[in-house]
């Protein structure tokens, strides 16, 4: 996973960069494919969509005038698809002006290459990585399945080269947080498997 996941990161960075801005985006990715919604609705998702599109040199599938609910599937490159879909929010983004962009999602995605590059690709198979732009700032959280005699030799590989991790248990395995050596917070979950 580290190599690719790292990979698929700097696709999805490449990406943002070449769409210009976009309404605040939640990324779900793995090694091999990405996950992209669209956390707007009416026209502001749309033109979201539209750059998705654009960029990737491909066509929204949706219902006949259901435009902003469309359904992008794309190749990003080196193995790695992109699906990308509108989720209106149920709620604001942020109850006030935008602090965070496409731009600094990017970056984001940047900062976080070397860290996930560096994890452990047999022990952590079948990572998801989350970025989720709130509007104010963004969250990052790592989620992997473990047996439960594996969970916590599971949960130090993903603490790997993030400083002050903590760990706790949960009724579906562990949970924690830890911080890149920039300051940036990443949430650990580590998800017990029946």
């Amino acid at each position: 996973m580290s190599f690719t996941l790292a990979r698929c990161l700097e696709a999805v960075a490449r990406l943002l960069d070449a769409c210009g801005p976009l309404e605040p985006v939640r990324l779900c990715m793995s090694d091999r494919d990405v996950q992209a919604e669209v956390c707007a609705g009416g026209p502001a998702a749309s033109q979201s969509i539209a750059r998705l599109a654009a960029a990737t040199c491909t066509e929204a599938s949706g219902r006949p005038g259901d435009r902003d609910d469309g359904i992008l599937t794309a190749d990003l490159g080196n193995d790695v698809v992109l699906v990308a879909a509108v989720d209106p929010p149920r709620r604001r983004i942020t109850p006030g002006p935008r602090a965070t962009s496409t731009s600094s999602a990017a970056g984001l995605l940047r900062e976080l290459v070397p860290w996930t590059a560096s994890l452990d690709q047999e022990l952590l198979t079948g990572a998801q990585l989350w970025v989720e732009d709130h509007g104010t700032d963004f969250t990052v959280r790592l989620l992997v399945a473990a047996c439960e005699d594996e969970l916590d030799r599971v949960a130090a590989a993903a603490g790997t080269g993030l400083e002050q991790v903590r760990t706790w248990r949960t009724d579906s395995g562990l949970d924690g947080q830890g911080s890149l050596p920039c300051g940036r917070a990443v949430q650990l979950g580590i998800v017990r498997l029946p």
